[in-house]
């Protein structure tokens, strides 16, 4: 069960208006956690026929086979190294597998949708060769619908134009996803490194790896970056760090673990079990950093990430948001993520950062979170532009409490909704659950099978649309008022221990949990 948000809809029906149109390569931007695997498997299930779907991952083509069987499309083929089912109504193919010629060559072209995944990827000559068989490019081929987070390239080819896409159809941005709360708030810190990057040379539209190993090695960037996360990410759960080289993935593992850390690093060279082994443990908390040079960038999903270190000077603007990208999904009790931007003494106008990539003040220091600076600016910005008449209240349009999340156990979370009931999400072994405990007693399962930040968000949806948000937002004044005599009965009739200065915001959750627990 899968109960689309609203953007998604929209995205659906822009797509459909576009085709109308004649608009038949097109492309859709929304940022990483937001759903759009969610988005085009039910494109696919609504417009039937024949569909392939294109992957650059083998965690891509997972993930995509397990939404498609959620909407009931079970008919699905796999093209990937020895598997070769290309006749299925469905296809997901790794590219590398499926443009190879002797692949294409049995590949019937009747196909009603084309969605090339993580689409920035699609003016590569493999993609090419699978749209010329698929005849994408022809006026009575497949409708192809591209999925990215960033309509640009590091190597500067705008999909948007260029020949592969016609149109960018539906478009959100990283910032409305935060403000909408279908994303976490980030923070941004930047690490000074005695490193000139300005001596960087470019080649193929990003600065040379090399050459940055070496500038940041000769400057000790190991130690200063573990110094950064010591003094600011304490208490940080789970850290992805990035780097330009292997050798300086396990350079920082080696000095953060040597620190009393649990660290560890991860590379293409590593065996995939391995690598399986380890990222389950880093997504268990039982690793606290995991560095990596280019294997985390896509496809690895990790909703409890709230750090992210980028020790890898980039200008490429999509790399950076990607990056950035593994710590936005949600996730209870994950208030933020912090982003720890390694840069060197002399500043280039064109290396990326937290606070170039929202326009913010290029000391890089966001210390509340993005969307309160970014509604600082404007509202400074609306100032000035009222030429000399006096503002009397700043416009905070950024709002972004956090809602009052409580924790039953690791597989169990509960949001308050006073007299509307309580909005349970519970891991089961297909995914997670969403369900609405009424406070008749009524319990309705609202979606089911989903992943842990789409569960939340489909939960706060529902929530914004039962009742107030007043009463699940963290940041609401009644929270702070001391607890009432009726919630204090209550914890005393079902033996919870409180401290006596509890809060009505407190005691609610403590009711929850308790309520549940009970009931289980």
């Amino acid at each position: 069960m899968i109960a689309l948000r609203d953007y998604q809809h929209e995205a659906l029906a822009a797509i459909m208006a576009a085709a109308h149109r004649g608009i038949r390569r097109q492309l859709v931007v929304l940022p990483t956690g937001t759903g759009k695997t969610v988005c085009f498997v039910e494109l696919i299930r609504q417009r039937g026929g024949r569909a392939l779907v294109l992957v650059h991952r083998d965690e891509l083509l997972r993930q995509t086979v397990e939404k498609l069987a959620l909407v009931g499309l079970t008919n699905v083929g796999i093209v990937k190294a020895e598997q070769d089912q290309h006749a299925h109504q469905v296809v997901v193919a790794s590219v590398q597998t499926l443009s190879r010629e002797t692949r294409l060559a049995r590949l019937i072209p009747n196909f009603t949708t084309l969605i090339p995944d993580e689409a920035h990827h699609s003016v590569a000559e493999s993609y090419q060769r699978v749209f010329e068989h698929v005849r994408a490019f022809e006026a009575d081929g497949p409708l192809t619908v591209g999925w990215t987070a960033t309509s640009d390239r590091g190597d500067g080819i705008g999909l948007s134009h260029n020949e592969t896409y016609q149109e960018i159809v539906y478009e959100k941005s990283l910032v409305e996803m935060i403000r909408r709360q279908y994303l976490c708030d980030l923070k941004a810190q930047q690490v000074q490194l005695a490193v000139d990057f300005n001596t960087l040379h470019v080649r193929r539209g990003d600065f040379v790896d090399r050459e940055a190993e070496a500038l940041l090695l000769a400057a000790d960037a190991p130690q200063h970056v573990l110094a950064a996360y010591q003094e600011h990410a304490a208490g940080r759960t789970r850290t992805i760090l990035f780097t330009p080289t292997v050798k300086l993935a396990h350079a920082m593992a080696d000095v953060f673990t040597a620190s009393g850390l649990v660290a560890a690093a991860v590379d293409a060279e590593t065996p995939i079990d391995e690598r399986r082994a380890l990222l389950t443990r880093f997504a268990a908390g039982e690793i606290q950093v995991v560095a990596n040079c280019g294997i985390l960038v896509e496809g690895f999903d990790c909703p409890p990430v709230d750090c992210i270190v980028i020790a890898r000077p980039t200008k490429s603007r999509p790399l950076y948001v990607q990056m950035v990208g593994r710590g936005t999904r949600r996730y209870p009790g994950k208030p933020n993520c912090l982003i720890l931007d390694c840069v060197g003494v002399t500043a280039r106008h064109d290396l990326q950062t937290a606070a170039s990539l929202f326009g913010l003040d290029p000391d890089g220091t966001i210390t509340t979170s993005v969307v309160a600076a970014i509604g600082e600016r404007e509202a400074a910005e609306e100032q000035r532009a009222l030429e000399g008449r006096i503002v009397s209240q700043r416009i905070d349009l950024f709002k972004t409490g956090p809602l009052g999340w409580a924790t039953v156990s690791p597989i169990h979370f509960i949001l308050s909704m006073a007299t509307a009931g309580d909005l349970h999400l519970v891991e089961r072994a297909d995914g997670w659950m969403v369900q609405h405990h009424h406070r008749d007693g009524r319990r309705e399962i609202l979606a089911s099978a989903l992943t842990i930040e789409y569960a939340m968000g489909t939960a706060e949806d529902a929530a914004r649309k039962i009742g107030p948000a007043v009463l699940i937002d963290r940041t609401a004044r009644w929270r702070s008022e001391p607890a009432s005599e009726k919630q204090l009965a209550l914890l005393k009739r079902w033996r919870v221990p409180h401290m006596p200065t509890l809060t009505r915001g407190e005691a609610s959750e403590l009711l929850a949990v308790a309520g549940a627990r009970r009931h289980r």
